[in-house]
């Protein structure tokens, strides 16, 4: 592990580290696989038929997506939270559909 002896090697290390990339990469990879179930919403909104989606899996995504948000809040990385967060809406916004067309 690097360990720093002054500010200007510490800003050096910075530079060299790409995690801000990945850390964007991530974020922008996890808001598209978040919001890939929108268009599902979309279709119940429209047709009120429900009957082919299974309550049971969605409960146990949401219960798994508000896992790795929690986690994501716990060690402090913003795309897990944000993208968690993302996905804790749509999947919400599902089983809130299905409790309510059944």
């Amino acid at each position: 592990m690097y360990n720093p002896q002054n500010l200007h090697e510490c800003e050096v290390e910075k530079k060299r580290n790409p995690r801000k990339f990945v850390d964007a990469l991530m974020t922008v990879i996890g808001v598209i696989a978040s919001i890939s179930s929108i268009p599902q919403v979309i279709k119940i909104y429209e047709t009120g038929t429900v009957s082919s989606i299974s309550l049971t899996t969605q409960l146990v995504a949401l219960f798994a997506v508000s896992s790795w948000f929690l986690y994501g809040l716990y060690i402090h990385n913003k795309p897990l939270a944000i993208t968690s967060g993302l996905s804790i809406l749509v999947l919400a916004t599902v089983v809130v559909q299905i409790l309510v067309y059944q």
